[in-house]
């Protein structure tokens, strides 16, 4: 089997394979990263790899709660929602404070909108997911 560039690749010392990383990096459309940001990536310990896949893992327990609590009921999923948003405990809530969370959720249910989550904050997202952290 003839050898291939992969062979030759997983023999190299780090500083080289991050070096190597980079310049292949930049075959595609010219994009340059320099190697130190690939010789902190290969530095890592494997515990810190797997602390972001435990992170997303929890995430992803998060949002599958959140899910089936909207799919339920969403009145009371918005609601919650929002008595977090403003600190409001249900438990000791001021019969104002529940009469103005009953009329907000009429009113975002009138207006058909089709996110809870405040519009500048979702735009906020789609331009980080955009542009990374330039955010431009």
């Amino acid at each position: 089997m003839p050898n291939t560039y992969y062979d030759q690749f997983s023999k190299l010392p780090q500083s080289k394979m991050a070096q190597a990383i980079s310049d292949l990096t930049y075959l595609y459309e010219e994009t340059k990263v320099p190697k130190k940001h690939y010789e902190q990536h290969l530095s890592k310990t494997i515990v810190e790899l797997m602390e972001s896949s435990v992170e997303l893992n929890l995430l992803n327990t998060y949002y599958s709660m959140l899910k089936d609590l909207q799919v339920q009921n969403p009145k009371w999923f918005f609601q919650a929602i929002l008595c977090l948003d403003l600190k409001i405990n249900p438990s000791t809530i001021k019969p104002s404070e529940h009469q103005a969370i009953e009329m907000v959720w009429n009113d975002f249910i009138k207006q058909k909108k089709p996110k809870i989550m405040d519009i500048e904050v979702l735009a906020q997202f789609q331009k980080f997911e955009k542009n990374g952290l330039k955010g431009e």
